[in-house]
This record gives C-alpha cells, sequence and structure tokens, in this order.
C-alpha cells in the first residue's frame, strides 16, 4: 500500500510542510481579503431605529440620510425666516403705533399752548382796554380750526389702528 495515491500525497506534503503552510496562509489570506474587500462599508447612520439603537448603514443610505436632513433644515430655516420676517412687522407695526401717539400727544400740547396764549393775549388785550371785539373773530376762527385738526388727527389716528390690526390680523391667518 506503498504506491497508495492519497498516501503519496501526504508524504510528498510532509516533506514540503512549509511549502504547503505557506500556499495554505496565502490562499486563507487571499479569502479574507477578497471577503473584506467584497463587503460594502457601513458607518453609524445620522437617523437612529425606531428604538433609539444606532444603525449601521452603506454610503448609499447614508447619502440618503443626509439630503433628508438637509431638506428638513431648509424647511425649518424657511419657517424660521416666516417667523423673523412676521416678527419684524409687528415690530414695526409697533414702532409707528408709538410715534404716532407721540405725534399725536406733541400736536394736543401744541393746540393747548397755542389756546393758552390766545386766551392769554385776549385777557392782556381786555385788561389793558386795547381789545377789539374784531380781533377775536379770527382768534375763534384760529380755535375752530385747531379743533377741527385735533378732530380730524384723532380720526386719522383711529382709522391708522383699524388698519395696523387687519394687517397684523390677515399675516397671521
Amino acid at each position: 500500500m506503498k504506491n497508495d495515491a492519497l498516501h503519496s500525497v501526504f508524504n510528498w506534503m510532509d516533506h514540503n510542510r512549509y511549502t504547503v503552510a505557506s500556499v495554505l496562509v496565502f490562499i486563507l489570506t487571499l479569502g479574507i481579503v477578497t471577503s473584506l474587500t467584497g463587503c460594502e462599508s457601513a458607518t453609524t447612520g445620522l437617523m437612529a431605529a425606531s428604538d433609539g439603537a444606532p444603525v449601521k448603514v452603506s454610503r448609499s443610505e447614508f447619502q440618503r440620510q443626509a439630503l433628508v436632513g438637509e431638506k428638513d433644515f431648509a424647511i425649518k430655516r424657511i419657517e424660521l425666516d416666516g417667523l423673523a420676517a412676521k416678527f419684524n412687522e409687528e415690530v414695526k407695526a409697533f414702532n409707528e403705533r408709538i410715534q404716532a401717539g407721540l405725534d399725536d400727544l406733541a400736536r394736543q400740547d401744541e393746540f393747548k399752548q397755542q389756546l393758552l396764549d390766545t386766551i392769554g393775549s385776549v385777557a392782556i388785550g381786555a385788561t389793558d382796554g386795547t381789545l377789539n371785539p374784531m380781533a377775536l373773530v379770527p382768534i375763534g376762527i384760529g380755535l375752530l380750526g385747531g379743533a377741527l385738526g385735533l378732530g380730524t388727527s384723532a380720526d386719522n389716528r383711529r382709522k391708522d389702528k383699524v388698519i395696523t390690526d387687519l394687517k397684523i390680523a390677515g399675516m397671521t391667518a
């Protein structure tokens, strides 16, 4: 049985054991390298699983998740820009109401001052005896004009407030 083929192969392998071992190591290494290069690379995804655990994803899935995330951020940016614009309009309307109120107060104070000046000049003219009754007509007309101006100004402020409130209500709707 010394001529048995299997026995001859084992004898040859025993005689060339390091050569056979290096060939087996080469084949094993080639198999490992081939299996590693054949596997698709994976990394932790940008989005966790429904249970919150991190998920390993491929390059294409990672890129898809990145695009979805960028789209979500773009939508949030648009929403925030809209809120900022709405806020700026509210501040602008508020500042306009402040300015209108200050202007109205200034007009009222100016009217009061004119009234006091007129009454003072009439009183001085009456005490000096230089008061001309015909001079009271332009003063009365001036007072009437001031009163009409004050009323018109108040109406305009009220109308401006109604318009501003409608604009604000239109923006929130």
